[in-house]
């Protein structure tokens, strides 16, 4: 991580709520400027990115909204937050903005405290998401990357074993149509399993007769959200220190786009806690099953010996 200073963008035509916005900000931020839309863009694009945008509403030629749906529309800058500036909003105005992609609104004129409070929870935001999108590159391991289409299809061929499982869905149950945490419970007891024995692979978008069925009905906004939530899964429910030892990325099988998970054996027991519950997972031929306490300590003696 560096000292940078977070950076932010204040497109606004109006000069002295310009200065108003530097005066409060630019101790604690580095500050752009645009006075249209059309310079926006360009800034939004350059390099180094702003960490956020306030955007004012109502502009000459191009208006706040329509340099939102902008920036949202491309992929260069759709992960950009956007705040928007406004001297008056109704509830029509806010849910427009928000279906567009912005995350907040301040009005005109500017109390300086909501100023300096919503920028400062909406940087920490950016900045988290940043610092997640570097860990999901971590998860990413070069023997991961290497496997194409092909050498992906014949792991599946062989069907599910000790070594190998599938899951139609991450999270929406497909009968239903509805979000449930138990297909998130399936998948996380699945990894756990296989890192508390000898490792193996998940593919999440596979039916059970091997067939891929891609990730559409879990309806993440793109990829990114979709490796974001499993990540946030992993580090919460599993331990973050097992980034070193699951390597998650999407492959295109079978003309879909599907989630695939491999785990190494874990250096340590690798507990699943969820819902108040705490669970040993281990694998059991072409399933994962919990283990009672007795068993599971020889087993962890077994296992792990002194990590126990």
């Amino acid at each position: 991580m560096t000292n940078t200073k977070p950076c932010i963008l204040v497109v606004d035509d109006a000069p002295e709520n310009i200065d108003i916005i530097r005066g409060l900000l630019g101790e604690e931020y580095k500050i752009k400027i645009a006075l249209n839309g059309k310079r926006a863009l360009d800034l939004a694009k350059a390099i180094p990115q702003p960490d956020l945008i306030l955007l004012d509403i109502m502009m000459p030629e191009m208006d706040g909204y329509e340099v939102c749906e902008i920036l949202k529309s491309n992929p260069e800058t759709a992960h950009i937050g956007v705040i928007f500036l406004t001297s008056m909003v109704t509830p029509e105005d806010e849910q427009r903005g928000f279906l567009l992609g912005a995350s907040d609104y301040i009005t005109k004129p500017f109390d300086p405290e909501i100023v300096k409070t919503r920028i400062k929870t909406r940087i920490a935001v950016t900045q988290k998401e940043r610092l997640l999108k570097e860990q999901i590159e971590q998860l990413k391991n070069d023997s991961l990357q290497v496997l194409d289409e092909g050498k992906l299809q014949k792991i599946i061929e062989i069907g599910e074993n000790e070594t190998s499982e599938f899951k139609s869905t991450l999270r929406f149950n497909l009968y239903t149509k509805k979000n449930e945490s138990r297909m998130e419970n399936q998948c996380l007891k699945s990894v756990a399993a296989f890192l508390n024995g000898t490792g193996g692979y998940l593919f999440v978008g596979v039916d059970d007769e091997g067939v891929a069925l891609g990730l559409k009905n879990d309806a993440f906004k793109n990829e990114d959200k979709l490796m974001l939530h499993w990540h946030n899964l992993l580090r919460e429910y599993l331990g973050a220190d097992m980034a070193q030892c699951v390597h998650s990325n999407m492959h295109t099988i079978q003309e879909q786009r599907v989630l695939v998970i491999k785990c190494d054996p874990s250096p340590r027991p690798v507990f699943m806690s969820r819902d108040g519950d705490e669970a040993f997972y281990v694998r059991m031929g072409n399933s994962s099953q919990s283990l009672k306490p007795s068993e599971m300590l020889s087993y962890v003696d077994s296992r792990y010996g002194s990590a126990r």
